[in-house]
Protein backbone atom coordinates (compact mmCIF):
# COMPACT_ATOMS: atom_id res chain seq x y z
CA UNK A 1 0.00 0.00 0.00
CA UNK A 2 2.80 2.29 0.39
CA UNK A 3 4.55 1.78 -2.43
CA UNK A 4 1.25 2.13 -4.33
CA UNK A 5 1.02 5.52 -2.36
CA UNK A 6 4.33 7.02 -3.08
CA UNK A 7 4.20 5.88 -7.40
CA UNK A 8 0.88 7.73 -6.51
CA UNK A 9 2.35 10.89 -5.44
CA UNK A 10 5.34 10.39 -8.17
CA UNK A 11 2.41 10.93 -10.73
CA UNK A 12 0.81 13.69 -8.99
CA UNK A 13 4.35 15.46 -9.26
CA UNK A 14 4.69 14.47 -12.72
CA UNK A 15 1.14 16.75 -13.53
CA UNK A 16 2.49 19.56 -11.14
CA UNK A 17 6.02 19.85 -13.19
CA UNK A 18 4.01 19.69 -16.46
CA UNK A 19 1.25 22.23 -15.34
CA UNK A 20 4.34 24.89 -14.61
CA UNK A 21 6.31 23.55 -17.62
CA UNK A 22 3.49 25.10 -19.61
CA UNK A 23 3.68 28.30 -18.01
CA UNK A 24 7.38 28.62 -18.51
CA UNK A 25 7.65 27.20 -21.98
CA UNK A 26 4.68 29.26 -23.21
CA UNK A 27 6.91 32.40 -21.96
CA UNK A 28 9.81 32.54 -23.72
CA UNK A 29 8.72 30.63 -26.73
CA UNK A 30 6.38 33.33 -27.91
CA UNK A 31 9.19 35.61 -28.08
CA UNK A 32 10.84 33.64 -30.62
CA UNK A 33 7.61 33.29 -32.34
CA UNK A 34 6.79 37.10 -32.88
CA UNK A 35 8.73 38.07 -35.85
CA UNK A 36 7.11 35.23 -38.00
CA UNK A 37 3.60 35.89 -36.33
CA UNK A 38 3.83 39.67 -37.27
CA UNK A 39 4.85 38.89 -40.64
CA UNK A 40 1.55 36.45 -41.04
CA UNK A 41 -0.73 38.69 -39.38
CA UNK A 42 0.78 42.23 -41.34
CA UNK A 43 1.15 43.03 -37.29
CA UNK A 44 2.83 47.08 -35.98
CA UNK A 45 5.19 46.65 -33.72
CA UNK A 46 2.62 48.09 -31.31
CA UNK A 47 0.41 45.08 -32.08
CA UNK A 48 3.35 42.66 -31.49
CA UNK A 49 4.34 44.53 -28.34
CA UNK A 50 0.71 43.70 -27.06
CA UNK A 51 0.90 39.87 -27.38
CA UNK A 52 3.73 39.48 -24.60
CA UNK A 53 1.99 42.47 -22.74
CA UNK A 54 -1.36 41.50 -22.67
CA UNK A 55 -0.64 38.13 -21.56
CA UNK A 56 1.86 39.66 -18.44
CA UNK A 57 -1.14 41.90 -17.83
CA UNK A 58 -3.89 39.11 -16.98
CA UNK A 59 -1.36 37.08 -15.51
CA UNK A 60 -0.52 39.35 -12.90
CA UNK A 61 -4.24 40.94 -12.28
CA UNK A 62 -5.71 37.00 -11.78
CA UNK A 63 -2.96 35.15 -10.00
CA UNK A 64 -4.59 36.25 -6.58
CA UNK A 65 -7.70 35.45 -7.98
CA UNK A 66 -6.52 32.24 -8.75
CA UNK A 67 -5.09 31.50 -5.38
CA UNK A 68 -8.38 32.25 -3.81
CA UNK A 69 -10.39 29.73 -6.47
CA UNK A 70 -8.09 27.31 -5.31
CA UNK A 71 -9.59 27.92 -1.96
CA UNK A 72 -12.93 28.40 -2.57
CA UNK A 73 -13.48 25.22 -5.09
CA UNK A 74 -11.21 22.95 -4.25
CA UNK A 75 -6.66 22.85 -5.72
CA UNK A 76 -7.84 19.93 -8.03
CA UNK A 77 -10.43 21.65 -9.64
CA UNK A 78 -8.96 24.94 -9.61
CA UNK A 79 -5.69 23.22 -11.27
CA UNK A 80 -7.33 21.23 -14.18
CA UNK A 81 -9.94 24.47 -14.76
CA UNK A 82 -6.54 26.65 -15.34
CA UNK A 83 -5.58 23.71 -17.61
CA UNK A 84 -8.70 23.26 -19.62
CA UNK A 85 -8.71 27.34 -19.84
CA UNK A 86 -5.27 27.90 -21.12
CA UNK A 87 -5.46 25.07 -23.91
CA UNK A 88 -8.95 26.49 -25.01
CA UNK A 89 -6.40 29.87 -25.43
CA UNK A 90 -3.54 28.09 -27.02
CA UNK A 91 -6.83 26.41 -29.52
CA UNK A 92 -8.02 30.35 -29.97
CA UNK A 93 -4.09 30.81 -30.74
CA UNK A 94 -3.33 28.69 -32.98
CA UNK A 95 -6.66 29.06 -35.11
CA UNK A 96 -6.55 33.06 -34.48
CA UNK A 97 -7.04 34.85 -37.98
CA UNK A 98 -6.85 37.98 -37.25
CA UNK A 99 -4.73 40.06 -34.55
CA UNK A 100 -7.38 41.20 -32.35
CA UNK A 101 -8.85 37.55 -31.75
CA UNK A 102 -5.11 36.61 -31.16
CA UNK A 103 -4.80 38.93 -28.35
CA UNK A 104 -7.79 37.76 -26.90
CA UNK A 105 -6.34 34.06 -26.90
CA UNK A 106 -3.85 35.53 -25.29
CA UNK A 107 -5.78 36.70 -22.65
CA UNK A 108 -7.51 33.78 -22.29
CA UNK A 109 -4.22 31.72 -22.13
CA UNK A 110 -2.99 34.21 -18.77
CA UNK A 111 -6.17 33.88 -17.41
CA UNK A 112 -6.07 30.01 -17.16
CA UNK A 113 -2.24 29.97 -15.81
CA UNK A 114 -2.83 32.78 -13.20
CA UNK A 115 -5.69 29.48 -12.24
CA UNK A 116 -3.31 26.72 -12.56
CA UNK A 117 0.22 27.81 -11.58
CA UNK A 118 -0.78 28.76 -7.82
CA UNK A 119 -2.13 25.36 -7.40
CA UNK A 120 0.80 23.67 -8.75
CA UNK A 121 2.82 24.36 -5.34
CA UNK A 122 -0.27 24.40 -2.92
CA UNK A 123 -0.88 20.80 -4.07
CA UNK A 124 3.01 19.77 -3.67
CA UNK A 125 2.89 21.11 -0.36
CA UNK A 126 -0.04 18.82 0.79
CA UNK A 127 0.97 16.08 -0.90
CA UNK A 128 4.39 15.60 0.37
CA UNK A 129 4.26 16.80 4.08
CA UNK A 130 7.33 15.61 5.45
CA UNK A 131 10.02 17.84 5.14
CA UNK A 132 12.56 16.31 3.55
CA UNK A 133 10.09 15.02 0.46
CA UNK A 134 8.38 18.46 0.35
CA UNK A 135 12.60 20.47 -0.58
CA UNK A 136 12.93 17.36 -2.84
CA UNK A 137 9.60 17.67 -4.51
CA UNK A 138 9.53 21.33 -4.59
CA UNK A 139 13.27 20.98 -6.07
CA UNK A 140 12.31 18.83 -8.88
CA UNK A 141 9.12 20.94 -9.42
CA UNK A 142 11.83 24.17 -9.86
CA UNK A 143 13.75 22.45 -12.23
CA UNK A 144 11.36 21.33 -14.77
CA UNK A 145 10.18 25.26 -14.39
CA UNK A 146 13.85 25.91 -15.77
CA UNK A 147 13.72 23.32 -17.89
CA UNK A 148 10.89 24.59 -19.74
CA UNK A 149 12.70 28.16 -19.63
CA UNK A 150 15.14 26.76 -21.63
CA UNK A 151 13.02 24.73 -23.90
CA UNK A 152 11.14 27.91 -25.06
CA UNK A 153 13.63 29.59 -27.51
CA UNK A 154 15.21 26.49 -28.52
CA UNK A 155 11.67 24.17 -29.57
CA UNK A 156 10.54 27.75 -30.77
CA UNK A 157 12.95 28.56 -33.11
CA UNK A 158 13.18 24.61 -34.42
CA UNK A 159 9.59 24.81 -35.20
CA UNK A 160 9.73 28.02 -36.80
CA UNK A 161 12.38 26.70 -39.13
CA UNK A 162 9.87 23.71 -40.42
CA UNK A 163 6.51 25.28 -39.55
CA UNK A 164 5.23 28.46 -38.62
CA UNK A 165 4.24 30.49 -35.62
CA UNK A 166 0.68 28.50 -35.01
CA UNK A 167 2.74 25.06 -34.34
CA UNK A 168 4.05 27.11 -31.70
CA UNK A 169 0.57 27.29 -29.68
CA UNK A 170 -0.44 23.94 -31.22
CA UNK A 171 2.41 22.30 -29.23
CA UNK A 172 1.34 24.59 -25.89
CA UNK A 173 -2.39 22.95 -26.17
CA UNK A 174 -1.09 19.13 -26.53
CA UNK A 175 0.99 19.55 -23.76
CA UNK A 176 -2.15 20.89 -21.91
CA UNK A 177 -4.18 18.26 -22.99
CA UNK A 178 -1.71 15.75 -21.51
CA UNK A 179 -1.46 17.86 -18.23
CA UNK A 180 -5.25 17.93 -17.98
CA UNK A 181 -5.11 13.99 -18.19
CA UNK A 182 -2.52 13.49 -16.07
CA UNK A 183 -3.82 15.65 -13.55
CA UNK A 184 -7.42 14.26 -13.62
CA UNK A 185 -6.38 10.66 -13.01
CA UNK A 186 -3.10 11.52 -10.33
CA UNK A 187 -4.36 14.33 -7.85
CA UNK A 188 -6.75 12.45 -5.30
CA UNK A 189 -10.21 14.46 -4.69
CA UNK A 190 -10.19 13.68 -0.75
CA UNK A 191 -6.88 15.65 -0.04
CA UNK A 192 -7.62 18.06 -2.65
CA UNK A 193 -11.06 18.77 -3.33
CA UNK A 194 -13.68 20.80 -2.34
CA UNK A 195 -12.79 22.10 1.43
CA UNK A 196 -15.05 21.80 4.01
CA UNK A 197 -17.31 24.76 5.20
CA UNK A 198 -18.86 27.27 3.09
CA UNK A 199 -16.03 29.58 1.97
CA UNK A 200 -17.25 32.81 -0.30
CA UNK A 201 -15.08 34.13 -3.12
CA UNK A 202 -13.66 38.25 -2.17
CA UNK A 203 -15.35 39.79 -5.08
CA UNK A 204 -14.32 43.27 -4.03
CA UNK A 205 -10.65 41.70 -3.07
CA UNK A 206 -10.32 40.23 -6.59
CA UNK A 207 -11.27 43.64 -8.52
CA UNK A 208 -9.05 45.65 -5.92
CA UNK A 209 -6.00 43.40 -6.42
CA UNK A 210 -6.64 43.14 -10.22
CA UNK A 211 -6.74 46.78 -10.74
CA UNK A 212 -3.65 47.14 -9.02
CA UNK A 213 -1.91 44.47 -10.58
CA UNK A 214 -3.22 45.44 -13.79
CA UNK A 215 -2.44 49.24 -13.62
CA UNK A 216 0.96 48.83 -12.19
CA UNK A 217 2.16 46.06 -14.72
CA UNK A 218 0.53 48.46 -17.75
CA UNK A 219 2.63 51.59 -16.17
CA UNK A 220 5.95 49.39 -16.21
CA UNK A 221 5.21 48.02 -19.36
CA UNK A 222 4.08 51.61 -21.28
CA UNK A 223 6.73 54.25 -19.10
CA UNK A 224 9.77 53.25 -21.65
CA UNK A 225 7.77 54.54 -24.73
CA UNK A 226 5.00 56.92 -23.39
CA UNK A 227 7.57 58.79 -21.28
CA UNK A 228 7.62 57.89 -17.13
CA UNK A 229 6.76 62.21 -16.58
CA UNK A 230 3.48 61.12 -19.17
CA UNK A 231 -0.20 61.99 -17.66
CA UNK A 232 -0.92 58.36 -19.05
CA UNK A 233 2.03 56.61 -17.17
CA UNK A 234 1.56 58.84 -14.02
CA UNK A 235 -2.63 58.42 -14.09
CA UNK A 236 -2.11 54.54 -13.96
CA UNK A 237 0.53 54.44 -11.27
CA UNK A 238 -1.64 56.35 -9.59
CA UNK A 239 -4.36 54.08 -10.12
CA UNK A 240 -2.46 51.34 -8.94
CA UNK A 241 -1.71 53.02 -5.53
CA UNK A 242 -4.90 54.26 -5.11
CA UNK A 243 -6.37 50.63 -5.83
CA UNK A 244 -3.44 49.13 -3.45
CA UNK A 245 -4.72 50.86 -0.71
CA UNK A 246 -8.42 49.98 -1.44
CA UNK A 247 -7.31 46.40 -1.27
CA UNK A 248 -5.41 46.39 2.08
CA UNK A 249 -8.44 48.33 3.44
CA UNK A 250 -10.96 45.81 2.20
CA UNK A 251 -8.65 42.69 3.44
CA UNK A 252 -8.18 43.94 7.11
CA UNK A 253 -11.93 44.49 7.35
CA UNK A 254 -12.56 40.93 6.72
CA UNK A 255 -9.93 39.58 8.29
CA UNK A 256 -11.08 41.44 11.96
CA UNK A 257 -14.95 40.49 10.88
CA UNK A 258 -13.65 37.04 10.61
CA UNK A 259 -14.39 36.59 7.29
CA UNK A 260 -12.48 34.86 4.50
CA UNK A 261 -9.75 37.65 2.74
CA UNK A 262 -8.33 37.02 -0.62
CA UNK A 263 -5.19 37.55 0.79
CA UNK A 264 -5.24 37.36 4.89
CA UNK A 265 -2.70 39.79 6.06
CA UNK A 266 -1.54 37.65 8.95
CA UNK A 267 0.99 36.31 5.97
CA UNK A 268 3.06 39.11 6.54
CA UNK A 269 3.64 39.19 10.02
CA UNK A 270 6.08 36.48 8.77
CA UNK A 271 9.47 37.93 8.08
CA UNK A 272 10.80 34.62 6.01
CA UNK A 273 7.62 35.36 3.98
CA UNK A 274 8.72 38.53 3.02
CA UNK A 275 11.98 37.85 2.84
CA UNK A 276 10.82 34.81 -0.21
CA UNK A 277 8.95 37.34 -1.59
CA UNK A 278 11.79 40.00 -2.16
CA UNK A 279 14.17 36.99 -3.50
CA UNK A 280 10.89 35.86 -5.58
CA UNK A 281 10.78 39.53 -6.92
CA UNK A 282 14.62 39.84 -7.28
CA UNK A 283 14.87 36.50 -8.74
CA UNK A 284 12.33 37.29 -12.22
CA UNK A 285 14.00 41.02 -12.28
CA UNK A 286 17.52 39.40 -13.05
CA UNK A 287 16.30 36.29 -15.25
CA UNK A 288 14.08 38.10 -17.45
CA UNK A 289 15.75 41.64 -17.95
CA UNK A 290 19.14 39.05 -18.62
CA UNK A 291 16.88 36.86 -21.00
CA UNK A 292 15.74 39.78 -22.84
CA UNK A 293 18.77 42.36 -23.18
CA UNK A 294 21.40 39.61 -23.71
CA UNK A 295 18.92 38.33 -26.78
CA UNK A 296 18.83 41.89 -28.07
CA UNK A 297 23.27 42.06 -27.72
CA UNK A 298 23.26 38.20 -29.58
CA UNK A 299 21.01 38.87 -32.20
CA UNK A 300 21.58 42.33 -33.13
CA UNK A 301 25.37 43.02 -31.62
CA UNK A 302 26.56 40.31 -32.15
CA UNK A 303 25.11 38.86 -34.96
CA UNK A 304 23.71 35.36 -34.28
CA UNK A 305 20.49 33.57 -35.21
CA UNK A 306 17.16 33.58 -33.68
CA UNK A 307 17.98 29.93 -33.05
CA UNK A 308 21.87 30.23 -32.25
CA UNK A 309 20.96 32.93 -29.69
CA UNK A 310 18.23 30.29 -27.95
CA UNK A 311 21.05 27.44 -27.85
CA UNK A 312 23.46 30.43 -26.33
CA UNK A 313 21.01 30.48 -23.33
CA UNK A 314 21.58 27.00 -22.37
CA UNK A 315 24.10 26.93 -20.29
CA UNK A 316 22.25 29.18 -18.27
CA UNK A 317 18.65 27.74 -18.07
CA UNK A 318 20.35 23.93 -18.46
CA UNK A 319 22.44 25.27 -15.31
CA UNK A 320 19.42 26.32 -13.84
CA UNK A 321 17.33 22.62 -14.37
CA UNK A 322 20.57 20.76 -12.98
CA UNK A 323 21.21 22.83 -9.92
CA UNK A 324 17.47 23.04 -9.36
CA UNK A 325 17.12 19.05 -7.88
CA UNK A 326 20.54 19.35 -5.91
CA UNK A 327 19.09 22.53 -4.19
CA UNK A 328 16.69 20.69 -2.67
CA UNK A 329 18.74 18.32 -1.01
CA UNK A 330 20.56 21.30 0.21
CA UNK A 331 17.12 22.73 1.73
CA UNK A 332 17.11 19.66 3.81
CA UNK A 333 20.81 19.52 5.09
CA UNK A 334 21.11 23.49 5.53
CA UNK A 335 17.38 25.28 5.56
CA UNK A 336 15.68 27.11 2.32
CA UNK A 337 16.98 30.40 3.73
CA UNK A 338 20.60 30.30 3.68
CA UNK A 339 20.29 28.38 0.09
CA UNK A 340 18.38 31.57 -0.82
CA UNK A 341 20.68 34.10 0.70
CA UNK A 342 23.49 31.95 -1.72
CA UNK A 343 21.28 32.02 -4.52
CA UNK A 344 21.20 36.03 -4.50
CA UNK A 345 25.25 36.19 -4.07
CA UNK A 346 25.77 33.83 -6.79
CA UNK A 347 23.61 35.40 -8.93
CA UNK A 348 25.26 38.90 -8.11
CA UNK A 349 28.69 37.60 -8.75
CA UNK A 350 27.28 36.21 -12.30
CA UNK A 351 26.01 39.13 -13.28
CA UNK A 352 28.43 42.07 -11.98
CA UNK A 353 31.22 39.38 -14.38
CA UNK A 354 28.87 40.12 -17.23
CA UNK A 355 29.30 43.49 -16.66
CA UNK A 356 33.28 43.23 -16.98
CA UNK A 357 33.00 41.23 -20.11
CA UNK A 358 30.89 43.66 -22.99
CA UNK A 359 33.98 43.06 -25.47
CA UNK A 360 34.01 39.27 -24.14
CA UNK A 361 34.22 36.63 -26.75
CA UNK A 362 30.76 34.27 -26.90
CA UNK A 363 31.97 31.73 -25.08
CA UNK A 364 33.21 34.22 -22.32
CA UNK A 365 29.50 35.67 -21.94
CA UNK A 366 28.27 31.96 -21.72
CA UNK A 367 30.13 30.79 -19.53
CA UNK A 368 28.93 33.90 -17.17
CA UNK A 369 25.58 33.00 -17.92
CA UNK A 370 26.50 29.84 -16.09
CA UNK A 371 27.27 31.46 -13.50
CA UNK A 372 24.07 33.47 -13.01
CA UNK A 373 22.26 30.09 -13.71
CA UNK A 374 23.76 28.35 -10.64
CA UNK A 375 22.56 31.59 -8.71
CA UNK A 376 19.02 31.47 -10.42
CA UNK A 377 19.07 27.78 -9.91
CA UNK A 378 19.54 27.90 -6.31
CA UNK A 379 17.01 30.72 -5.94
CA UNK A 380 14.21 29.07 -7.78
CA UNK A 381 13.35 26.43 -5.35
CA UNK A 382 14.33 27.46 -2.34
CA UNK A 383 12.00 30.78 -2.31
CA UNK A 384 9.10 28.58 -3.29
CA UNK A 385 9.88 26.56 -0.37
CA UNK A 386 10.42 29.11 2.29
CA UNK A 387 7.24 31.38 1.15
CA UNK A 388 5.08 28.30 1.49
CA UNK A 389 6.58 26.56 4.68
CA UNK A 390 6.77 30.24 6.98
CA UNK A 391 2.69 30.34 7.19
CA UNK A 392 0.17 27.82 7.67
CA UNK A 393 -0.45 24.97 5.47
CA UNK A 394 -4.44 26.42 4.96
CA UNK A 395 -2.74 29.54 3.53
CA UNK A 396 -0.50 27.88 1.29
CA UNK A 397 -2.60 29.01 -1.53
CA UNK A 398 -2.66 32.38 -0.67
CA UNK A 399 1.24 32.26 -0.15
CA UNK A 400 1.81 30.68 -3.25
CA UNK A 401 -0.21 32.84 -5.35
CA UNK A 402 1.41 35.76 -3.50
CA UNK A 403 5.18 34.52 -4.02
CA UNK A 404 4.02 33.79 -8.06
CA UNK A 405 2.11 37.64 -8.04
CA UNK A 406 6.02 39.33 -6.71
CA UNK A 407 8.10 37.46 -9.48
CA UNK A 408 5.92 38.32 -12.11
CA UNK A 409 6.33 42.37 -10.89
CA UNK A 410 9.86 41.86 -10.58
CA UNK A 411 10.24 40.09 -14.13
CA UNK A 412 7.90 43.66 -15.43
CA UNK A 413 10.19 45.96 -13.17
CA UNK A 414 13.44 44.39 -14.21
CA UNK A 415 13.11 44.63 -18.06
CA UNK A 416 11.43 48.08 -17.23
CA UNK A 417 14.57 49.91 -15.36
CA UNK A 418 16.99 48.02 -16.87
CA UNK A 419 16.14 48.86 -20.26
CA UNK A 420 15.95 52.55 -18.63
CA UNK A 421 19.62 52.38 -18.05
CA UNK A 422 20.75 50.72 -21.17
CA UNK A 423 19.00 53.02 -23.72
CA UNK A 424 19.70 56.12 -21.21
CA UNK A 425 23.65 55.65 -21.57
CA UNK A 426 24.99 57.95 -23.95
CA UNK A 427 28.00 55.83 -24.86
CA UNK A 428 26.03 52.63 -26.92
CA UNK A 429 24.15 49.72 -26.57
CA UNK A 430 27.53 47.69 -25.13
CA UNK A 431 28.19 50.56 -22.06
CA UNK A 432 24.62 50.79 -21.08
CA UNK A 433 24.20 46.97 -20.84
CA UNK A 434 27.55 47.06 -18.84
CA UNK A 435 26.22 49.54 -16.52
CA UNK A 436 22.76 47.95 -16.08
CA UNK A 437 24.62 44.39 -14.92
CA UNK A 438 26.32 46.48 -12.60
CA UNK A 439 22.89 47.87 -11.51
CA UNK A 440 21.62 44.62 -10.51
CA UNK A 441 24.35 42.89 -9.33
CA UNK A 442 24.27 45.70 -6.68
CA UNK A 443 20.67 45.42 -6.55
CA UNK A 444 20.88 41.53 -5.33
CA UNK A 445 23.65 41.98 -3.42
CA UNK A 446 21.38 44.59 -1.24
CA UNK A 447 18.62 41.73 -1.17
CA UNK A 448 20.59 39.39 0.01
CA UNK A 449 21.64 41.45 2.70
CA UNK A 450 17.95 42.32 3.70
CA UNK A 451 16.79 38.76 3.85
CA UNK A 452 19.64 37.69 5.76
CA UNK A 453 18.40 40.25 7.93
CA UNK A 454 14.79 39.29 8.04
CA UNK A 455 15.81 36.03 8.71
CA UNK A 456 17.95 36.62 11.50
CA UNK A 457 15.43 38.99 13.08
CA UNK A 458 12.12 36.52 13.15
CA UNK A 459 13.99 33.81 14.13
CA UNK A 460 17.77 34.79 16.02
CA UNK A 461 19.17 32.13 13.41
CA UNK A 462 20.15 31.94 9.50
CA UNK A 463 18.50 28.64 9.60
CA UNK A 464 15.02 28.50 8.69
CA UNK A 465 12.93 24.81 8.10
CA UNK A 466 13.58 23.62 4.65
CA UNK A 467 9.86 22.84 4.28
Amino acid sequence: MAIREHSSRKVVLLAMCLGLMLSMFNSTMVNVALPDLGASLHASDTSLQWVATLYTLTYAAALLLGGALGDRWGRRTAFLLGVLVFSAGSLLCTVAPDMGLLLGARAVQALGAAIMLPQTLSILVHEFTEPRERARAVGAWAGVASLGLAAGPVVGGALLSFTNWRAAFALTMLLGAVTYLLGRRSVPVERHGRPDGHRTLDVAGSAGAAITLAALVFALSEGENAGWSSVRVLGTLALSALALAGFIATQLNKGRNGRNPLMPMGVWRSRPFIAANLGGFAYFAVFFGVLFFYSLDLQDERGCSVLAAGFAFLPMTLVMALVAPVTGRLMVRYGAAPVMISGLLVTAAGSLLLAAASHASLAGIEWRLGLVGVGCGLLSSSISNLAVSSVPDRLSNSASAVQNTFRQIGSTLGVAVLGIIVRGSGSGFAVGLQEGMTAIGAFLGVCALVALLLVRGSSGTLRTRGA
